[in-house]
């Protein structure tokens, strides 16, 4: 079963600014949306800053979970929107899944916690104030690890 990702620009704006905040260092979040009623579109509507006990370094980026429970219950009650996946920003660098990306993902599909048997990853790589590319990642549920869709280099002009 093949899987789409749906990002609005306004939302993407939103990525790139964090990432640009981040001067140069990893950063992340989570995705919150629902699926589309055939079940293989996960349609982003909400995302996340990085909750404020990540841990941010050059090269690596594990997101914290402060504040994320209490936000994600006031979505799912008001909107029923939940836990889609995560993104996060490969500072000038490419927006392939490392190995530690893929098998976090594999991890998330597998435990009953997060309540998510395809997680999907967002990606976004190269200079958030320039050109950027992303690419967007599913891991199903004892299934192979697949990326959705690549969406190819932005120049600044349409992120302003």
């Amino acid at each position: 079963m093949k899987f789409s990702l749906t990002v609005e620009q306004s939302l993407m704006n939103s990525i790139l600014l964090l990432c640009r905040a981040a001067s140069g260092i990893e950063t992340g979040g989570i995705l919150i949306g629902h699926y589309s009623d055939e079940l293989n579109n996960a349609i982003v509507t909400n995302i996340s800053a990085p909750p404020g006990d990540s841990k941010r370094q050059r090269a690596s980026f594990d997101r914290g979970v402060k504040g994320l429970q209490s936000w994600l219950n006031r979505l799912w009650s008001h909107q029923r929107n939940y836990y889609l996946g995560e993104w996060h920003y490969h500072p000038f660098s490419n927006p392939s899944a490392s190995p530690r990306d893929i098998d976090q993902l594999r991890r998330f599909s597998e435990t009953d916690v997060l309540c998510c048997p395809e997680p999907v990853m967002l990606i976004i790589g190269g200079d958030p104030s320039d050109l950027w590319n992303v690419r967007a990642y599913v891991s199903p549920k004892h299934k192979p690890f697949e990326e959705m869709r690549s969406l190819g280099n932005f120049p600044r002009k349409k992120i302003l």
